[in-house]
């Protein structure tokens, strides 16, 4: 797991709790003296296990977690990587693009991330289906990142999940219904 995703977990730990829980988490799941730096790897037991933790002291679910997490973690790849983002106007364009653009500008910035294979179809205006499989399988943190790619574009998501690597599926099936914020206003 790259570093990146370990520096978002902190910002969102920080933001929920404090800094002292973060360090607790380091010395009870990470290696003496770890500090993550975003283009390194690290083993993602230390991320799953830093996870499981949020959800036992919080008492919350893992999948609300990660969808949260997901949420955070496209805010904070916002900021420090807009000006790939920056390229797409509109929500339909970014997520269609998953694969062949944002992986491949991902893969150019750390060499070698261990990214999930995404494919995004346009089914009709208002329906994007994604086909993700990862041995990771990490669907619900691609949920959340979807969700906040939502919110930076205003847009309102609603995301169903009939076929999941977690029940057994060889990979996730993720429908994503999106309209503009303002459209469900009126």
């Amino acid at each position: 797991m790259k570093g990146s995703i370990f520096c978002a977990l902190k910002t969102m730990v920080v933001q929920h709790r404090d800094e002292s829980y973060w360090d607790r988490l380091l010395d009870k799941y990470a290696a003496e003296g770890r500090c993550y730096v975003a283009v390194n790897d690290y083993p993602d037991t230390e991320l799953y296990a830093m996870v499981e933790d949020i959800c036992e002291t919080l008492q919350i679910a893992r999948d609300e977690v990660l969808a949260l997490f997901g949420r955070h973690l496209f805010a904070h790849l916002m900021f420090h990587y807009e000006v790939v983002v920056s390229r797409f106007a509109h929500f339909e364009a970014l997520i269609l693009n998953i694969n062949n653009v944002i992986h491949k500008e991902v893969n150019k910035l750390h060499h070698g991330a261990n990214l999930p294979t995404m494919r995004c179809m346009m089914i009709t205006s208002g329906h994007i289906e994604i086909h993700y499989n990862s041995p990771r399988k990490l669907c619900i943190l691609a949920e959340g990142l979807i969700y906040g790619a939502g919110d930076h574009f205003d847009m309102s998501i609603k995301i169903t999940h009939p076929l999941c690597q977690h029940r057994g599926d060889d990979a996730c099936i993720l429908n994503v219904f999106y309209t503009r914020m303002e459209e469900n206003d009126v």
